[in-house]
């Protein structure tokens, strides 16, 4: 937005940010009334709320700004759908089929997150607000990039890195199909929703166009990164405990992303591999300390599996390694098994 020439105000609790031209201030959320008389001294059109993860936040957000600006943008997720409740377990019942459009069911019981999170509590405080009208919604699939803090392509990097022979991928997690987000590409449909009028009172869903299974997934990080190990899906049986998904994995997560690419001209601006490549880049330059994650890594009991697969020797062998790939975009491949979804494909010009 900056680039575009708007005059952009920053409130956070990090301690970094590369706003120089603009309202930069530190605080909690929690706070928000106790910095009521500087949000109002600089006046904004516009309010972007990435961060509003409950009814009781949305509803702070909305007390603080509803008056003060013309416009609230809130960020919420894929999650609100029925079929996310679906694949997490929450919610019984069949299937949903085909692309999760804005218009599709949502999940009626309570998110499968602790700390309060729930994007659906957060909807529905916009939705009973007198003045919804003004308020931009943006649903977000699984987004990955710099600064990721669940560091979601790390166990992909850090196998590659140690340079693992094989990965395996259970089945099921194998072919479960999901949208993504580069969070480079988020910014730029946050953006639009921040500066496009049309976009008053409208729900959007934003993902980068196309949706792939797991095992296509993890193909591309492969390319990204230049690994040239295999992919194994195991059976439940052969499928160490570490890496057991217990996911209702034939439910899909694919968005239809149509409405915000005819409306508001949404385009990715960051091709999948050139995302994929500046991840991984950021991944080997900050890996987490969050034990958790360590957690997930057990390369005895990997090696056991392999050997069972008839795996006899473990190569050592370096990947090979290249330059990023030039820009390009990838569609979605068909699944041989398992959730099954098409690509939203851009609207032409």
């Amino acid at each position: 937005m900056t680039r575009q020439g708007h005059w952009v105000g920053v409130f956070h609790r990090g301690r970094e940010c590369e706003i120089d031209n603009g309202l930069h201030l530190h605080g909690d959320r929690l706070e928000l009334h106790a910095w009521a008389n500087q949000f109002a001294a600089f006046a904004p059109d516009v309010v972007v709320d990435t961060i509003a993860g409950s009814a009781p936040a949305a509803r702070q957000t909305l007390a603080v700004f509803g008056r003060l600006a013309s416009r609230v943008v809130l960020l919420s997720s894929m999650e609100v759908y029925r079929a996310c409740g679906i694949f997490h377990g929450t919610e019984p019942g069949e299937l949903e089929p085909g692309l999760l459009r804005e218009t599709s069911p949502l999940r009626r019981l309570h998110g499968w997150m602790e700390d309060g999170y729930d994007k659906l509590g957060m909807e529905r405080v916009v939705a009973a607000w007198p003045n919804s009208a003004q308020v931009t919604v943006v649903r977000l699939p699984p987004v990955y990039g710099p600064g990721d803090r669940q560091h979601r392509l790390y166990s992909y990097w850090r196998r590659m890195a140690d340079q693992r022979p094989a990965m395996l991928l259970p089945r099921g997690w194998a072919e479960w199909r999901s949208s993504r987000a580069f969070v480079g590409n988020v910014a730029e449909g946050l953006a639009l929703a921040a500066v496009a009028p049309r976009a008053a009172g409208r729900l959007y869903n934003l993902a980068d166009w196309g949706d792939y299974s797991e095992i296509e997934w993890t193909q591309l990080v492969a390319q990204a990164w230049g690994w040239n190990g295999r992919l194994l899906v195991t059976t439940p049986e052969s499928t160490p405990a570490h890496l057991r998904v217990s996911a209702r994995t034939a439910q899909a997560w694919c968005a239809d992303t149509q409405r915000i690419r005819q409306e508001l001209g949404y385009r990715d601006q960051v091709p999948v591999l050139d995302a994929i490549a500046a991840t991984l880049a950021w991944e080997r330059a900050h890996p987490p300390e969050d034990t958790e994650i360590g957690a997930g890594f057990d390369y005895h009991a990997e090696d056991e599996a392999l050997r069972r697969l008839g795996w006899t020797s473990m190569p050592t062998r370096p990947p090979r390694t290249r330059q990023p790939p030039q820009s390009r975009h990838l569609g979605s491949a068909t699944s041989r098994a398992g959730a099954r979804c098409r690509p939203s494909k851009p609207a032409l010009k």
